[in-house]
């Protein structure tokens, strides 16, 4: 009876104990290996740039050609840098424009989100992988594009020209705080 019970607990432990792994250790179980992948250094670099409120995107593009590569990396880059700038536009109106009425803000967020896709021409690559496929000659380009920051704030500032209500708001609150700071933090690490 004692061994029983013995047993019956090993057992209930063996299985809490497998139940507290981490999904790391659970793929590790099932044959999965983590890896880094050209694309892990670059997401770093992002997260990074995105805590700094700096708008940023990655783009992957495979192509015959490295320059048909590299462009279509670069589009598809930009593309998620009007979606992050999109979001950060999101994010202020929520934290900022509280005080505001519900016209104004709806006013406010359409022509920053317009001015802003305008301004998405102004990112530049901040790095890129190149990697080569001999066998399939085929090349895969990996690029990070950083948008400077002062572009984006100059976007915002001309949608809230038009908004005395909310100009006179923004000028003395956190967000213009927040916007000077991404600035400084991109002149200070991520320009070239």
């Amino acid at each position: 009876m004692k061994k029983i019970m013995m047993i019956g607990f090993a057992s209930v432990c063996a299985m809490f104990m497998a139940g507290c792994a981490s999904s790391a250790q659970k793929a590790a179980e099932g044959g999965y290996k983590t890896v880094e992948t050209p694309a892990t250094e670059l997401e770093s670099i992002k997260q990074d740039m995105e805590k700094k409120d700096i708008p940023c995107g990655i783009g992957i593009a495979t192509s015959n050609d490295q320059m048909v590569a590299r462009s279509q990396s670069e589009d598809e880059a930009r593309t998620q840098i009007a979606e992050s700038m999109k979001t950060m536009i999101q994010r202020y109106k929520e934290q900022y424009a509280k005080n505001i009425s519900a016209e104004a803000q709806k006013i406010w967020e359409e022509k920053s989100i317009a001015l802003t896709q305008q301004e998405v021409s102004g990112s530049t690559v901040y790095k890129t992988i190149t990697q080569f496929n001999e066998a399939e000659g085929k090349y895969q380009i990996y690029s990070l594009m950083i948008m400077n920051p002062t572009l984006f704030k100059k976007a915002i500032d001309a949608a809230t020209a038009d908004q005395q209500e909310f100009a006179l708001r923004a000028e003395s609150a956190d967000m213009q705080k927040r916007m000077d700071k991404a600035i400084e933090e991109y002149k200070t690490n991520f320009s070239k």
